[in-house]
C-alpha cells in the first residue's frame, strides 16, 4: 500500500493544525525535505540527525517523521554537519516531516495527552494558554493516587528512570504535564493550582521553586516524554492509509 507524498502531507498538516503554530514555534513544522512522490513505509523518531537518517535509509522507508526537525527559525548554511545530514536524506530519497509544538500539545494525539491517558489520568483540558493556543495538559487521577505510585507509573509508561522532587502532598489530585522542557510555563501552570508537575528536563532553579511552593515535580527525561505522540501518530497513519510504520529509538539520556 502506498500513498502520495502530497496527500500524506496535507493530512498531517490538517490533523496537527500546523499553520496555527507558526508564530509561537521556532520550528519549521511540516515538510522540511521532499523525497519521493510515493510513500509506503514511514519511520518515526524524536530527533532529525545522522543516526535516525541512516536507520531510515537502512530500513527502506520513504518518509521520516520527527519531533525535532532540522530547521529552527533562521537560515542555515549547507556546510558541515548540516550538509552531511541533508545529503544523506536526498541521496536516499527520504522525505523529512517535523512536528514540534503541534505534536507536544495536540489535545488527542499529542505527547501530553498520550502521557495522561497512559497514566490512567482523566484529561481535564489544557494546562494554560498562550497566544490563543492550548499548552500542556491538566489531568486528575480517577481514584486516590499516592505520589510514589504516580512516579512508578511514569517510569513504567515511559521506560525511564525519572528524578522527582517530593515537595507536595503525598496523595496527588491535580497534575500538570508538559513534555520536553516545561520550565518556561511553570508560573502559568501554578495558576491552575496543580500539586504535581510532570515534565522532561530537570533544572537547577526548579528545586527551590518547587520546595517553596509545595509542589511535587517529576523529571522523566526530555527524550522519554517526547516519544508517546509519535507512536500514537504512527498508529493513526497505519489505520488511515494502511501504511507500514517503524519507530527508531535513539535515546539521548536526557
Amino acid at each position: 500500500m502506498t500513498v502520495s507524498l502530497a496527500e500524506l502531507v496535507q493530512y498531517l498538516d490538517e490533523l496537527l493544525e500546523i499553520s496555527q503554530w507558526e508564530k509561537l514555534d521556532s520550528s519549521l513544522n511540516g515538510l522540511q525535505v521532499e523525497g519521493g512522490r510515493k510513500v509506503g513505509k514511514i519511520a518515526f523518531a524524536v530527533d532529525a540527525c545522522e543516526q535516525t537518517f541512516q536507520s531510515s535509509r537502512d530500513l527502506g522507508v520513504q518518509m521520516l517523521i520527527t519531533h525535532h526537525g532540522l530547521f529552527w527559525g533562521k537560515p542555515l548554511p549547507l556546510t558541515g554537519t548540516h550538509r552531511a545530514r541533508l545529503k544523506l536524506l536526498l541521496e536516499s530519497d527520504i522525505s523529512l516531516y517535523a512536528a514540534h509544538l503541534p505534536l507536544d500539545f495536540h489535545p488527542l494525539i499529542g505527547h501530553n495527552a498520550c502521557i495522561a491517558r497512559g497514566l490512567g489520568l482523566e484529561n481535564k483540558g489544557p494546562l494554560t494558554q498562550e497566544s490563543g493556543l492550548e499548552i500542556g495538559t491538566l489531568a486528575r487521577p480517577q481514584a486516590p493516587l499516592e505520589f510514589s505510585e504516580f512516579v512508578r507509573r511514569v517510569d513504567s509508561l515511559l521506560d525511564t528512570s525519572s528524578r522527582s522532587l517530593p515537595f507536595g502532598p503525598a496523595r496527588i489530585d491535580k497534575v500538570g504535564i508538559i513534555s520536553g522542557h516545561g520550565s518556561k510555563v511553570l508560573d502559568e501552570a501554578l495558576s491552575a493550582r496543580i500539586d504535581t508537575f510532570l515534565t522532561g528536563e530537570s533544572s537547577h532553579t526548579f528545586y527551590h521553586f518547587a520546595r517553596e511552593f509545595g509542589l511535587n515535580v517529576v523529571f522523566a527525561g526530555h527524550y522519554a516524554t517526547e516519544v508517546p505522540g509519535l507512536k500514537e501518530l504512527a498508529g493513526r497513519l497505519e489505520e488511515r492509509f494502511g501504511l507500514s510504520t517503524v519507530f527508531i529509538p535513539a535515546p539521548t539520556g536526557f
